[in-house]
């Protein structure tokens, strides 16, 4: 019998070769994909019942529904895995890299611990991920000086399935550019690359993870 998973399992399949920093927020509880629809190998199909082919995919299982409250300062708190959220401004398709929040900046990667960048420290530069997280730090943003990339598994958490350009919460999608957005995870096979999420249509790669491309960002903290 053939089964097919979609959504959150085949994120969490293809996260099984990944290094650098992947410790992040411990959490249990992960938001509801969104996915509503079945497939075979090839097509939509009914959802199938149990002991049919193709019988466990990911829109036949609910999760926690999602749940966000806005904090003072321009902050948002995930309810089911407990991260706040940075949120994004200003998306004009100006670049402003006096502001950090700008949404319409871009990043290299780069992190120059080699307990955390995978062993490759990527493209540290003028405008570049570890100077983004420093000024968030240094004007402690929020009252809190712990900002960080979210591993690829807590920047998965975002995608909502339900929704498309961009694949996320409509809380997020007036911020949040549909392109590809950084995370702090190394490619374990290539630590040139690191992961990323499309928001487009909510998927996980990191065949366009070059260390030295520029991609977008959104910082995140662990809740108290």
């Amino acid at each position: 019998m053939r089964k097919l998973f979609v959504g959150v399992l085949l994120v969490l399949a293809a996260h099984s070769a990944l290094a650098g920093n992947n410790a992040g927020q411990a959490f249990s509880l992960w938001p509801d994909t969104g996915q509503t629809k079945c497939y075979n190998d090839s097509v939509r199909i009914p959802c199938p019942a149990e002991g049919v082919d193709f019988y466990g995919q990911d829109a036949q299982y609910n999760g926690p529904v999602r749940s966000y409250t806005s904090l003072a300062g321009g902050m948002v708190q995930d309810n089911v895995t407990g991260l706040i959220w940075e949120m994004k401004e200003h998306m004009d398709s100006v670049a402003d890299y006096t502001n950090p929040h700008d949404a319409d900046n871009t990043y290299t990667w780069c992190d120059t611990d080699s307990n955390t960048n995978g062993g490759y420290a990527g493209t540290c530069g003028a405008n570049d991920t570890t100077g983004f997280l420093s000024a968030l730090n240094m004007a402690n943003f929020g009252g809190h000086n712990d900002w960080r990339l979210p591993t690829i598994k807590e920047l998965a958490t975002l995608v909502d399935l339900s929704q498309s350009v961009p694949a996320i919460d409509p809380v997020f999608a007036a911020t949040i550019q549909s392109s590809h957005y950084w995370s702090s995870t190394t490619n374990a096979q290539n630590s040139q690359y690191a992961w990323l999420v499309q928001f487009p249509y909510g998927s996980s790669d990191s065949l366009n993870g070059k260390k030295s491309s520029d991609h977008y960002v959104c910082a995140v903290r662990s809740g108290q």
